[in-house]
């Protein structure tokens, strides 16, 4: 963890920003979480460090942390947008369930050089490559086929 939060507070000074006590709560919290969280979950884990965060910093600095690519949102169309870390990943994969919102972090070679072939096709540079795909998890699934269908 120290490593992230250093190379975090790197970037941030050479972007011309500060590592503030916010800042660093907010990262940590992300960092140390072992699953992807809303803005109500920072927000009561930063809470729980520091009672007078308030909801507009939280917001505020996940956009900062976002624009210089401390920070990873995901989101599925409807839902609550979801952050992680984005420690030096090009290539970022999700599965996620519909039911449950479990999920999983897939192979970064499941799409195998698509980042270089868009890149070389389309002549974009800098491309980042994320796939979110939404389904059930084989529990929910089993819950779904044993629920009584509605005519």
């Amino acid at each position: 963890m120290h490593s992230f939060l250093q190379s975090s507070n790197d970037l941030l000074r050479q972007r011309g920003y500060r590592l503030t006590p916010q800042r660093h709560m907010i990262l940590r919290v992300i960092q140390e979480a072992d699953e992807h969280l809303s803005i109500d979950q920072i927000m009561e884990r930063v809470q729980q460090l520091n009672p007078y965060v308030s909801l507009s910093t939280i917001y505020r600095t996940i956009e900062l942390l976002k624009n210089v690519g401390l920070v990873r949102e995901s989101h599925l169309p409807g839902e609550q947008p979801l952050y992680e870390t984005a420690e030096g990943q090009q290539a970022h994969h999700h599965l996620i369930c519909r039911r449950c919102k479990a999920t999983f972090h897939l192979d970064e070679e499941l799409l195998g050089n698509l980042n270089e072939q868009l890149q070389k096709q389309y002549h974009f540079h800098g491309l980042s490559l994320e796939l979110m795909a939404a389904g059930y998890c084989h529990e929910c699934w089993q819950k779904i086929q044993q629920e009584p269908t509605q005519a």
